[in-house]
């Protein structure tokens, strides 16, 4: 089977596809295999290796290497943010490495509608149950996978079409977004040039948006790290280790992280997030 080999330096391919902010790769023995972009990626890390394999082997590299952020020099972040605060620091040791993702700005917008009030194991089935039932089809290693669809693969899908693929109460806003791009009262390709809060105003006049989803989409697709998703894990270690457990408004909390963090915010709120939820802090 044909491979690529990719030297990596503070990298942690487990910590980054585990960490919650993706939901279409799967641990299969040594590997990782997800579908990404174009093609199908199986994917492992031995010490600064990392071994790919694919469906597609043309530009595998360089769609690697940005999907994971691999062009951006960690040693300087990391660096820098281990001198925050003895909080930060102790994350970061625990989980060196952990990336933010470059994923497609649809899929990401879609999969994090239906993240709202959800849980993981769920917002995936949804997920592929949507890349199954109207994306491409690519066999691989003797499997079948599905590309995420196109909005205009999905434009003559329903509401009903959705529920019928475990979205619940958020069919409505899939379809209504979806139906935004299709008609051209949003252009995808120029809301991701936008700055980062005319793109947030943008992505919270879509329905089923609110503050942590868009968040969340500007962090895990657009890589804008300034940014501070509040979700109830980041909460809860905020309020342990910023405010002595006492009850906080996510206002406080979300400033207390803007006058502290800066510009690496959502990676330290990542590290703060794995931590809390693994129990290592």
């Amino acid at each position: 089977m044909e491979e690529i080999k990719i030297k990596v330096k503070y990298f942690n391919l487990k910590y980054t596809l585990e960490c919650g902010q993706c939901f279409r790769w799967k641990k299969q023995n040594e590997f990782y295999i997800g579908v990404i972009k174009d093609r199908v990626i199986k994917i492992k890390q031995d010490g600064d290796t990392l071994y790919v394999r694919s469906n597609d082997m043309n530009n595998l590299e360089s769609v690697v290497k940005e999907y994971f952020d691999l062009n951006r020099d960690y040693s300087q972040i990391e660096d820098r943010i281990s001198k925050v605060d003895k909080y930060v620091e102790k994350a970061l040791k625990n989980t060196s490495g952990m990336r933010h993702l470059k994923q497609d700005f649809f899929e990401t917008i879609v999969s994090y509608i239906i993240s709202a009030n959800n849980n993981i194991p769920r917002i995936s089935k949804s997920v592929n149950e949507i890349s199954k039932r109207y994306g491409k089809e690519i066999e691989f290693e003797g499997e079948k996978y599905y590309l995420f669809p196109t909005p205009e693969q999905l434009k003559d899908v329903t509401i009903d079409d959705y529920r019928a693929c475990g979205v619940g109460f958020r069919d409505k806003y899939i379809y209504s977004t979806v139906k935004k791009i299709n008609n051209n009262e949003i252009n995808l390709d120029k809301m991701q040039e936008m700055d980062t809060q005319d793109l947030r105003k943008e992505l919270l006049n879509l329905m089923g948006i609110g503050p942590k989803v868009a968040d969340c989409i500007l962090l895990f697709s657009c890589q804008r790290q300034e940014v501070f998703p509040i979700d109830v894990w980041v909460e809860r270690v905020m309020k342990k280790l910023y405010f002595n457990d006492k009850e906080v408004s996510k206002k406080e909390i979300l400033k207390y992280a803007c006058d502290n963090f800066g510009n690496d915010a959502g990676i330290i709120q990542q590290h703060l997030f794995y931590n809390i939820r693994e129990n290592m802090i």
